[in-house]
């Protein structure tokens, strides 16, 4: 938490404030900001800058959008960003996580994830502007302007709901995504029979970093 605040002090007022953060849906890190828990990076956010006269409230949007507000400063800050070099932010100074990307597929299949070649002849979920693994980001990028009808991109706030709903409908084969997201939506919808873990992308973890204007 102190690394947290000290990436912020700029923001710090004499009067009490709102300091504007925001996400998609990608609970249990970010949920709903209607809902009861409103996930874990919101609510350390809230508790750091509490104590500095500042409150945080947290809007839900799609992906792309929260990237675009926070850079032209509608929003003073973004959840849940794994790579905030390149783009005129500042972060903690530490990551607040790590997120392990796995790949998801049906139960009612025996497919198993074996590198980026195993991917050839799947049709794979994302999400616009996520990043997930190099590698990943590369087959899709080169392969998405030959085929773009063996991908299908959401873009929504509720992305991740709508991406794992594309899986079980089978419009999609697989679906690339933090381990802990699924778990945690498998385990408040009870749908653990339909989906199943089919493999680790890489052994190195994504840093999960809370980042903000620098304007």
């Amino acid at each position: 938490i102190l690394v947290l605040l000290l990436a912020v002090t700029s923001i710090q007022a004499a009067e009490r404030r709102v300091l504007v953060l925001a996400g998609d849906y990608w609970c249990p890190y970010n949920c709903n900001p209607q809902s009861k828990n409103q996930g874990f990076l919101v609510e350390l956010a809230r508790r750091a800058f509490y104590i500095y006269g500042i409150d945080v409230e947290y809007r839900m949007m799609s992906w792309g959008q929260a990237i675009e507000e926070v850079e032209s400063v509608k929003s003073d800050g973004i959840l849940g960003l794994s790579n905030p070099k390149g783009k005129k932010l500042i972060s903690t100074e530490l990551p607040l996580d790590y997120s392990s990307s796995i790949v998801f597929t049906r139960a009612d299949t025996d497919w198993t994830y074996d590198g980026i070649s195993s991917l050839r002849g799947k049709k794979i979920g994302i999400i616009m502007d996520y990043v997930v693994d190099e590698s990943i980001n590369q087959y899709i990028g080169s392969n998405y302007t030959i085929n773009p009808g063996m991908f299908v991109v959401e873009d929504g706030a509720n992305a991740v709901i709508e991406s794992i709903a594309n899986l079980m409908d089978k419009e999609i084969d697989v679906y690339i995504e933090d381990e802990r997201v699924v778990k945690y939506y498998i385990q408040e919808t009870g749908v653990a029979k339909s989906i199943r873990n089919a493999g680790k992308v890489a052994k190195e973890k994504l840093p999960i970093y809370i980042a903000f204007s620098t304007n």
